[in-house]
């Protein structure tokens, strides 16, 4: 083991939020950053064409994640994408542009995470809407069957609106897309990239953190194993000013802090692994204890979706964007004051299966955005290298489960609606054997799937089972803290993509102000 490095700030995880505390902490020339990232330097060309995302998923840049079984899916095992490359998953997410309604954050506020209500936000909302392009997909060419999906709605009643991320959220309308000219602009393009030619911003591939580790409760650095890279197997570029060290495991010294930017399945785990979490786990696994703090792992959740799927009478025209340009924000009864269903209209087969059959075929992606379901992250042993048991407990409450049922019932509407009826000839997922409410919710629980929003298991808060304090910091210890999707209470009741460059933009000003405090 060698330690010969030491940096001001060392981020650990060069996924979404690593990559916008790099941009922004850099930007002092004083200060020295280092970046580790288990993913290549190598990006693949599907990266950058928004219509091809889902080439990446199983991937060479997906870590391909698994579940445990899921009691509430009949005991299936669930994929769970999450990006391994610089950028992380805004490398594999969809481009949905989607703040989430002001309710959401004024309820972490409200629960005890002060500074983080949706006034206290929207700042960083509008600063990174002038660093990551953000276009309006209904205005840039979008596929004609997205127009239909949206008169259809109309025709139903929703009211049309003009963006999902204005003063109303709730109806039908062109979502905000992170593209520009058919090309993915996300945390890659945006953020990291465009500094790699900082000389005090080190980015580290290939490197896999361990542990932090810590000289009594202050964090002092981070052990990593440093490998080698593998050979390109597809097209693509690789990324100038990646600096690559010699192969083997490796400690890095930070003077000032470390920051965890690993996301909601593997921040938790690095925290288990450097002994902060139960204590009751921590011992099983006869790990030293160096803070006990039992949420760690806990309140583990995730949006939860699946698909219809209507073949068409015409081709469909190829996707010159992110082949989601439509949705609908819904709710699931009257009365609420916020969307708990979203309906995403997608001018492809959901289910790669049925699309080689009916390649001429389109889908509604109707999903749950305000789950009430939590699950865990849980260590599956202590070698840094085994990803760790995820539990999203997907259905576990059965109002996701009513919510579920009501949301397809809503597509099958859309698809019936005069507004396709010239377009469609039959729905071929769940198809004409599926009536009943109780065979809707076989239907849901056999096809039930992540949608990519893993959130929640560092929370931030200020109670027993709270992980990280209003500013990010890990309770218990000193010098560490957690940004990404992870410190979420409770994940936005959209794509939140955007609720997490929001967060480390926030938290590069925290960490910016005790810099110089």
């Amino acid at each position: 083991m060698t330690s010969d490095e030491e940096f001001d700030y060392v981020i650990v995880g060069g996924g979404t939020a690593g990559s916008v505390l790099a941009h922004r902490l850099s930007a002092d020339p004083g200060v020295r950053v280092l970046v580790l990232e288990a993913g290549s330097d190598f990006v693949p060309a599907g990266v950058d064409a928004a219509p091809l995302w889902y080439t990446l998923l199983g991937s060479t840049v997906d870590w391909g994640y698994q579940t445990v079984p899921q009691p509430g899916l009949g005991g299936r095992r669930v994929y769970e994408p999450r990006g391994k490359l610089p950028g992380g998953s805004s490398n594999l997410y969809i481009m949905m542009h989607v703040r989430g309604h002001r309710s959401d954050f004024d309820n972490w506020a409200y629960q005890g995470a002060a500074g983080w209500s949706y006034a206290d936000l929207q700042p960083y909302f509008e600063r990174l809407e002038g660093t990551q392009t953000v276009t309006n997909a209904g205005r840039h060419q979008p596929n004609p069957m997205s127009q239909v999906f949206i008169d259809a709605c109309k025709e139903l009643g929703h009211r049309e609106v003009a963006d999902f991320n204005g003063p109303e959220m709730i109806g039908t309308g062109w979502h905000h897309i992170d593209v520009q000219d058919g090309e993915r602009r996300g945390a890659l393009k945006s953020y990291l990239e465009p500094v790699l030619d900082r000389p005090n911003l080190t980015l580290r591939t290939d490197a896999y953190a361990m542990n932090l580790i810590f000289e009594g409760t202050r964090c002092a650095g981070v052990r990593y194993q440093q490998q080698t890279p593998a050979a390109p197997a597809a097209e693509g570029r690789r990324l100038s000013g990646a600096s690559p060290a010699e192969p083997g495991v490796r400690t890095v010294r930070s003077t000032a802090e470390t920051i965890v930017c690993l996301g909601a399945i593997e921040s938790p785990k690095l925290l288990l692994l450097s002994g902060i979490g139960a204590a009751e786990q921590l011992r099983r696994f006869r790990l030293p204890v160096v803070a006990d703090l039992p949420g760690v792992g806990e309140n583990f959740h995730n949006h939860v979706l699946t698909g219809l799927i209507a073949e068409t009478t015409e081709p469909v025209a190829a996707g010159r964007q992110n082949l989601s340009e439509s949705a609908l924000f819904a709710l699931s009864e009257p009365g609420m004051i916020a969307p708990d269903l979203q309906l995403a209209f997608v001018h492809v087969p959901f289910d790669i299966i049925v699309g080689q059959q009916y390649p001429n075929a389109v889908s509604i992606l109707p999903g749950v955005v305000r789950p009430q379901s939590r699950g865990t992250i849980r260590l599956a042993s202590t070698d840094p290298l085994e990803a760790p048991l995820i539990d999203p407990n997907y259905l576990g409450d059965q109002a996701d489960v009513r919510r579920m049922v009501e949301a397809v019932k809503m597509s099958r509407d859309i698809f019936a609606s005069v507004a396709f009826k010239a377009h469609l000839k039959s729905e071929l997922l769940p198809g004409p054997k599926v009536q009943t409410d109780a065979e809707i919710e076989q239907f849901v629980r056999e096809r039930a799937d992540c949608y990519h929003h893993q959130a929640g298991s560092c929370r931030i808060g200020i109670d027993d089972l709270a992980v990280v304090d209003p500013e990010l910091r890990v309770r218990g210890v000193d010098g560490v803290r957690v940004v990404d999707a992870s410190v979420m209470p409770a994940v936005p009741s959209g794509n939140c993509h955007t609720a997490v460059v929001a967060i480390a933009e926030r938290a590069a000003d925290l960490i910016n102000e005790a810099r110089h405090a």
